[in-house]
């Protein structure tokens, strides 16, 4: 399925998936971009990178991961379970209010909007469902 359809099917857990994708981006790119926040930037890319594997089922087979992290990826795989860490990953990145405005508050908001497509995935009771163009089906 191409990514035109899998956007048309209606399912807010592939909404959810690529929002979290468009996360991962925005967490990276203003991480970097707010050094002088060093605690905001360390938490903003090592969610992103949680995140990244978390989502792109792809990277798990192309670079070896131990059995605790594949037990964790695996406790996350319940759309539920996901928007509570997504919804605390956001929250985070809204404490960085305290250390003064920043851009850390974009990915927030990215994060807020994942969390609510995946709520949105569990209150119609969607199984989790990962992209194909990300490697969710198909992949040895």
């Amino acid at each position: 399925m191409a990514l035109k359809e899998e956007l048309k099917s209606g399912k807010f857990g592939v909404y959810a998936q690529w929002s979290a994708i468009l996360s991962i981006l925005l967490l990276i790119i203003f991480g970097m971009g707010n050094l002088p926040f060093i605690p905001w930037s360390l938490l903003a890319i090592v969610a992103a990178v949680i995140m990244m594997f978390l989502e792109i089922p792809f990277l798990t087979k192309c670079f070896r991961t131990g059995p605790r992290f594949e037990g964790f990826l695996k406790f996350f795989e319940n759309n539920l379970f996901r928007s509570v860490l997504y919804l605390i990953f956001g929250f985070l990145m809204y404490l960085s209010i305290l250390g003064g405005v920043s851009t850390i508050l974009v990915p927030a908001i990215g994060l807020t909007f994942t969390t609510v497509f995946y709520l949105l995935a569990v209150f119609r009771k969607e199984g989790y469902s990962a992209s194909s163009v990300t490697g969710g089906h198909g992949v040895a």
